[in-house]
């Protein structure tokens, strides 16, 4: 169970339920595989709403919460605003003030750490803590029950008012309706982990313990649940004080506040503040060969956690990398580990790079009705552009991991959050930050708990994702290639039929090859109607890009006929159409290879359709 909404009193239920109109946002279909109802939050987002280790969405009697950065009037910046969705599909929203009746406040852009986490308390008062990298506390809370423009500046409400804080996580305990906020806390030689609670009875804050504290170690928090005991679930990664893009030891802990202690998984007592790698079952990540403090390969990104309905562990969904890809991505895995009573068990959800696929920073798990989920956005840069999709891995029981897509593909989706509803349904937050270019958007996923429909394996999902969406399937992906001339060992045939479209892995032809020619085999007899050049240097495209060139198909019995001819292209991304051939073979013939001084064929990839 993970986040699961809460049943309020009747009071605070009614008032949460009245006064709240507007339009409904559009529905967006989704494919076969994963059904989700899905829509668009009808409100404008800034491009800066960005990150993986905050809290965006609560959800209570069937109202969801939505905190999201949303434009402000001076560039650079933005504000924070918080929309609810009634049961019914009804929107309203309202933006924070520094008072009631300010304007709406706003914060400096600072993408990957300026982002909103929030919580509904017991009453329904909506807490936010937001935009915060080394500040002062940032927190609003509202005034009436369920209103999401009456949120007001309440900072002075929180204790430790002199320090700087990072990285809020909030959580909220359903049986008390008590609020926790988990941030990074700064010192001298070291930031430490602090857990902090607002008592709902009496109305007030107070710090609550510090979790981690080590000398030149950075604490990063990750997540934050509380079980049906109360008990106090923690989740964090260490980084090099004062801070990296890179983490490690992947730690986790339980405290309970009726003690004021803490376990780790085995239930083996825990001194707090817990060091870096304090012994027995916290780390669930340990260090691998050849990591430290301050690699960045191996190193560990974003984690998040479920809660069995018992209030035990059901796993850590997290991302790690153990290696550079060194191919323009961060290169890491979603990996997924569990506490077996025993050890840690660590699996392999998604293979960093496999078929050209990777990963974003977004990732997040669910746990209900005895199944277990980790939602994922896998990444993919075809020569048509860059795309992504959220990606729904499932198991029931014991058996194995069944992956699909959730949802259309879109561009650019790098953040989600994902709770678990009193019906097993799961209600996914994704944002997509550049979705249009000049602002973003953000979508609401819901999706019914139940077996995957058409899940996999990652291989054969990968497979379907590197595939044109626009062209079917490319034919000449992995083939087998041939060249007239290569200029040198790095830059042969192979390189134009690997689906890397960037700079990095192109054919390129030897000096003096008067006809550059690129022979593919698909590998069988195939009708074959368009191909794709993606050619050229992108520091200088304008005279790199291949000018005249012929597409030939070789048939059956072994004749060449030439399928299209192409002069005077300018364009680095060509789509060339011809009328449908049957052939084993096709060869790109480069008549006229550049405008550069360096006359040589630059393919940075040939793709073949049928």
């Amino acid at each position: 169970m993970r986040r699961t909404g809460r049943t309020l009193p009747a009071l605070a239920a009614a008032a949460l339920a009245a006064g709240l109109a507007s339009a409904p946002a559009s529905a967006l279909a989704a494919p076969p595989e994963a059904p989700a109802d899905i829509e668009e939050m009808p409100y404008a987002v800034d491009t800066s709403n960005q990150a993986a280790w905050w809290k965006p969405i609560d959800s209570v009697d069937g109202h969801d919460y939505l905190a999201f950065n949303a434009p402000a009037s001076e560039a650079g910046r933005h504000e924070v605003h918080l929309a609810r969705r009634t049961a019914s599909g009804e929107w309203t929203s309202g933006c924070l003030r520094a008072r009631a009746g300010a304007d709406c406040v706003s914060y400096t852009d600072d993408i990957g750490h300026n982002q909103p986490s929030i919580t509904v308390d017991g009453d329904g008062r909506v807490h936010a803590f937001v935009s915060m990298h080394n500040d002062a506390w940032r927190y609003y809370r509202s005034t009436a029950p369920g209103d999401v423009d009456s949120l007001v500046e309440s900072a002075a409400d929180l204790p430790d008012g002199g320090g700087t804080y990072t990285y809020p996580v909030t959580a909220r305990d359903d049986a008390s309706g008590d609020v926790y906020a988990l941030v990074r806390a700064d010192a001298a030689d070291r930031r430490h982990g602090r857990l902090y609670r607002w008592d709902n009875a009496a109305g007030e804050w107070s710090r609550e313990t510090t979790v981690a504290s080590a000398p030149g170690h950075a604490f990063y928090p990750d997540d934050l649940e509380v079980d049906g005991r109360g008990r106090v679930h923690v989740l964090w990664e260490w980084g090099p004080f004062p801070s990296s893009t890179a983490r490690h030891l992947g730690s986790y802990l339980v405290y309970d506040p009726a003690t004021g202690t803490a376990k780790d998984a085995a239930g083996a007592p825990v001194a707090l503040p817990a060091a870096a790698d304090p012994g027995g079952a916290v780390v669930y990540q340990p260090y691998t060969e050849g990591e430290d403090i301050g690699t960045q390969a191996p190193s560990l990104q974003s984690a998040k956690l479920a809660l069995t309905p018992e209030g035990s562990l059901a796993g850590v969904a997290y991302r790690f990398r153990d290696r550079d890809t060194g191919d323009g991505f961060s290169g890491y895995d979603a990996r997924y580990a569990r506490w077996t009573g025993t050890a840690w068990e660590r699996e392999v959800l998604a293979d960093a790079g496999a078929g050209g696929v990777h990963t974003s920073a977004a990732i997040d798990t669910t746990h209900a009705d005895g199944t277990t989920r980790v939602y994922l956005v896998a990444e993919h840069r075809r020569c048509a552009g860059a795309f992504s999709q959220v990606v729904r891995a499932e198991r029931s029981g014991s058996g194995p991991w069944l992956l699909d897509r959730a949802g259309p593909e879109r561009p650019g989706l790098q953040r989600l959050s994902a709770l678990t509803g009193a019906d097993g349904a799961d209600t996914l937050y994704v944002s997509a930050p550049l979705a249009e270019g000049t602002r973003g958007s953000v979508f609401r996923m819901g999706l019914s708990r139940g077996t995957p429909s058409g899940g996999g394996t990652w291989e054969e999902l990968v497979s379907g994702l590197s595939e044109d969406p626009d062209l079917g399937e490319n034919l000449a992906l992995g083939g087998a290639t041939s060249v007239s001339s290569r200029r040198d060992a790095d830059s042969g045939g192979d390189r134009a039929v690997d689906g890397d479209c960037s700079d990095a892995s192109r054919w390129i032809s030897a000096e003096g090859d008067a006809e550059p020619t690129l022979t593919v085999d698909p590998g069988a007899v195939a009708d074959v109607s368009a191909v794709r050049v993606a050619s050229g240097y992108a520091p200088d495209p304008a005279s790199t890009v291949l000018r005249d060139f012929e597409v030939r198909g070789r048939t059956p019995g072994g004749g060449w006929t030439t399928l299209a001819s192409v002069s005077g292209n300018t364009e680095e991304l060509r789509v060339v159409e011809f009328a449908s051939a049957e052939v084993d073979r096709v060869q790109l013939v480069v008549t006229d290879p550049s405008a550069s001084e360096v006359d040589v064929a630059r393919v940075r990839e040939f793709q073949v359709f049928s």
